[in-house]
C-alpha cells in the first residue's frame, strides 16, 4: 500500500482515537462510579504555589466503587482542595474525616461520595450518555466522509487489488474505532444500570428493616396491653 495512503489513514486514526478518549472523559465526569478521571480538570488554588492539579496536592484512594479518598500532602490544601472539587462537581458529597493515625492536629482525609443513581438520576444519566455518544458519532462520521473524499484520488491510479487492499484498511479502520466508541457507551450504561441496582437494593434493605422495627414494635405494644388487661 502506498505510503501516502497509509500516511491518510494514519491521520485519520489520529482524529478518530482523539473522539474516543474525550467521549471517555466526558463518561467519567457523568459520574456513577467513583473514577479518578473525573477529578482530572480540578484546580486547587494555593496562595504560595499559585494553581495545581489534583494530584499535586493529594495522595487519591479508592476505598470501594463509589468512594474517593483524597489524602492532602498538607493540612493548607484541606479547604483549598474542597473547594477545586466542589467547583467542578457539587454533585458530590464531601466530608474531612480526621485519621485515627493522624500526627498533625489539622491532618484531614477528604471522602468523596458520588451520588446515588435513583429513579430520576438513572433517566438524566441515561440521556446525557445518549447525548454525548450521538454527538462523538457525528464527528466520526463527518471526518470519516472528510477522508473518504482525499482517499478517492489517491487509490483511482491503483491496480484492482492495490485499491482493495487500501480500501480494506481504511473500512477496517473505521470499523474499529466506531466499535470502540459503542463499546464504551455500552460500558458506562451498564455501569449507570449497575449503580440503580444498587440503589434498589439499598432502598429495599431499608424498607426491610422499618418493616421489621415496626413489626416489633406492634408486638411489644401487643404484649404491653395483655399485660394491662391481666393486671385489671
Amino acid at each position: 500500500m502506498k505510503l501516502a495512503i497509509e500516511s491518510l489513514i494514519h491521520e485519520m486514526e489520529g482524529k478518530l482515537g482523539g473522539y474516543v478518549t474525550l467521549l471517555v472523559y466526558r463518561y467519567a465526569n457523568l459520574c456513577v462510579k467513583a473514577q479518578p478521571l473525573a477529578l482530572m480538570s480540578a484546580v486547587v488554588e494555593d496562595e504560595e504555589q499559585g494553581s495545581m492539579k489534583i494530584e499535586e496536592v493529594a495522595g487519591l484512594m479508592l476505598p470501594d466503587e463509589f468512594h474517593l479518598k483524597l489524602i492532602p500532602y498538607d493540612p493548607r490544601f484541606n479547604y483549598p482542595l474542597c473547594k477545586a472539587i466542589k467547583k467542578e462537581h457539587p454533585e458530590f458529597k464531601q466530608e474531612l474525616v480526621k485519621p485515627d493515625n493522624a500526627t498533625d492536629e489539622d491532618e484531614r482525609h477528604l471522602i468523596l461520595t458520588m451520588p446515588v443513581v435513583n429513579d430520576d438520576r438513572h433517566d438524566e444519566l441515561t440521556d446525557a450518555v445518549n447525548v454525548l455518544y450521538d454527538g462523538c458519532k457525528a464527528q466520526v462520521d463527518k471526518t470519516v466522509a472528510s477522508y473518504k473524499v482525499k482517499l478517492e484520488p489517491k487509490i483511482a491510479p491503483l491496480t484492482s487489488d492495490e485499491r482493495d487492499e487500501a480500501q480494506n484498511a481504511f473500512d477496517t479502520s473505521v470499523k474499529t474505532h466506531t466499535d470502540m466508541i459503542d463499546k464504551v457507551k455500552a460500558d458506562k450504561l451498564q455501569e449507570i444500570e449497575e449503580a440503580y441496582q444498587h440503589y434498589l437494593s439499598d432502598q429495599t434493605a431499608k424498607q426491610t428493616e422499618a418493616d421489621e422495627k415496626a413489626a416489633a414494635r406492634g408486638v411489644n405494644a401487643g404484649q404491653q396491653f395483655n399485660i394491662n388487661q391481666e393486671d385489671e
